[in-house]
């Protein structure tokens, strides 16, 4: 599903006008009615009055519909104007008569001083809509509407807002000042960025998308290329396997991990690359880790690399990795490797010389941060999977301080490096080499825990060996390790979740793909 910045869905609105002849008004009104359906839908008239809180904009328009229709269903409802009437927009001002000839009970808020006489009426409201800014705001939230929000918020009366929460930036997530935390936000015809990125889930609460009527051919020709994962993208690379097939057709994944006799990160990269669905799977491990591999995993091939004894990947490997790794499906190579200088001049050499599509994770992105250019020259695909830490290494650290979300961040390294990266966190973002944008929504903070990420890259790898385009590999393997942890939650509970669950649970969250 697109994503949209605030101008994109203003030339939306604008084709759909021109192009259509749908109206503005027609636009509003559809907007203000799935505002008062979703009202009928969560509370009873008996609960208490609405609270309507309207801007002289367009988004005041919507609440002002969202009023009368109300009205007409039989609520209490309570109209606050942030300005005089005749100082609304057009299209609200026309839904202001209209809204007149019902007798609203309504008042002004155009001074600080007046927001005590207004504090009871808000107070044993059921619910208070937000309709005070939309996309257009720009600059900082003013007096009296930085105190209508700040009372508000402080209200505990649940909050529906409009669009998206007013004082949110649409396009960044940032607060612009101050914002209004929503219960609910109803965004109106596609979502806006800013609610899936920065701090905008901690404003938005649940999200839901109302359809106003603009042209899916109007959507279509929208120049967007951030989108919400849908698990739509990728399905139909896991349908069900021929009967006839074979282990082969499922590919071979290399895992390069493990230094010191830290085997574990490489365990779980291989068996997550297993539970994806890979056919076959080899760890390579300093011969001296090597000795120390469980057998308690039968499944997984292991094979150590010369190490002359130092428990570290070592230069002396690098043939060797490379011949293991020769018309292999896929490679994962960075978990708990370390960061010996030894190691690092195998993984340089090794990037340089390794032909087969490539993740690098956790060490291995530490490793190479400083020498990043050299996966730009690579023949294959690469995927990065870095956690903000280790982006941070990646890139001037100043940067990152700057950005007010983490996408153009994400759009700008993908697009110069022409790599695939995972940039890890809450609302885990993927970007493609040619700058495509994706938002993940699935996974929870259960998963906040050792392995998580190293089960990811696992994951990831296994798809490619499964012939799944690197890009959608990727997608998928966020989107489904994300759907992993949710079950493993459900079912365990927000804390003791491990790793080892979420990759046992594995297969259930493919198979729930398709119910």
């Amino acid at each position: 599903m697109k994503l949209v910045t605030a101008q994109q869905m203003q030339e939306a609105d604008h084709a759909a006008t021109k192009e259509f002849g749908i109206q503005s008004l027609s636009l509003m009104e559809r907007a203000g009615n799935g505002v008062a359906n979703f009202v009928k839908n969560h509370f009873k008239p008996s609960q208490g009055a609405i609270s309507i809180i309207a801007g002289k904009g367009n988004n005041g328009g919507d609440g002002l519909v969202a009023a009368r229709l109300l009205l007409e269903m039989g609520y209490e409802v309570l109209v606050f104007l942030t300005s005089p009437a005749h100082e609304l927009s057009p299209d609200s001002y026309v839904n202001w008569e209209r809204l007149v000839l019902l007798s609203p009970k309504y008042s002004e808020i155009k001074e600080v001083s007046e927001l005590s006489l207004q504090y009871p009426h808000f107070l044993r409201s059921a619910c208070i809509i937000d309709a005070i800014f939309g996309t257009g705001l720009s600059k900082d939230v003013r007096s009296p509407y930085r105190e209508i929000i700040d009372l508000v918020n402080n209200l505990h009366v649940p909050i529906l807002s409009c669009d998206l929460p007013s004082g949110l930036s649409s396009d960044t997530g940032m607060p612009i000042g101050t914002a209004i935390k929503a219960r609910w936000t109803l965004t109106f015809g596609l979502p806006k960025v800013g609610l899936f990125v920065g701090k905008g889930p901690d404003f938005s609460g649940h999200v839901k998308i109302i359809d106003i009527g603009i042209p899916q051919q109007v959507i279509n020709k929208v120049d967007s290329k951030i989108f919400l994962i849908d698990k739509t993208y990728f399905s139909h690379f896991l349908k069900q396997r021929d009967k006839h097939s074979h282990k082969g057709n499922y590919g071979h994944v290399v895992v390069i991990a493990g230094a010191d006799e830290k085997l574990g990160a490489g365990y779980l990269s291989a068996m997550a690359a297993l539970r994806s669905g890979a056919g076959l799977v080899t760890y390579c491990l300093p011969e001296k880790s090597f000795t120390k591999f469980d057998a308690r995993y039968p499944e997984i091939m292991p094979i150590g690399l010369p190490d002359k004894g130092r428990g570290h990947l070592h230069p002396d490997a690098l043939e060797t990795a490379l011949d293991i790794c020769k018309d292999k499906s896929a490679v994962v190579i960075g978990p708990a490797i370390g960061t010996h200088p030894d190691t690092k001049a195998f993984i340089i050499e090794f990037i340089k010389r390794i032909h087969c599509p490539l993740v690098i994770d956790a060490d291995g992105l530490n490793l190479i941060s400083d020498q990043i250019n050299i996966i730009d020259n690579r023949t294959s695909e690469t995927i990065l999977t870095p956690h903000p830490g280790e982006m941070e290494r990646l890139i001037n650290k100043e940067e990152i301080k700057k950005q007010g979300n983490r996408i153009p961040l994400a759009y700008k390294f993908a697009t110069k490096h022409k790599v695939n990266l995972v940039l890890k966190g809450h609302r885990t973002i993927v970007v493609s080499s040619n700058g495509e944008t994706y938002i993940n929504l699935t996974g929870n903070a259960a998963m906040a825990t050792a392995g998580m990420g190293d089960a990811l890259t696992g994951i990831i790898a296994g798809f490619i060996a499964q012939k799944m385009p690197v890009d959608l590999a990727a997608v998928a393997g966020v989107f489904l390790h994300g759907l992993a942890g949710d079950i493993a939650a459900a079912r365990i509970g927000g804390r003791g979740v491990i790793t080892s669950d979420v990759i046992k649970i594995f297969p259930e969250a493919i198979q729930q793909i398709f119910l």
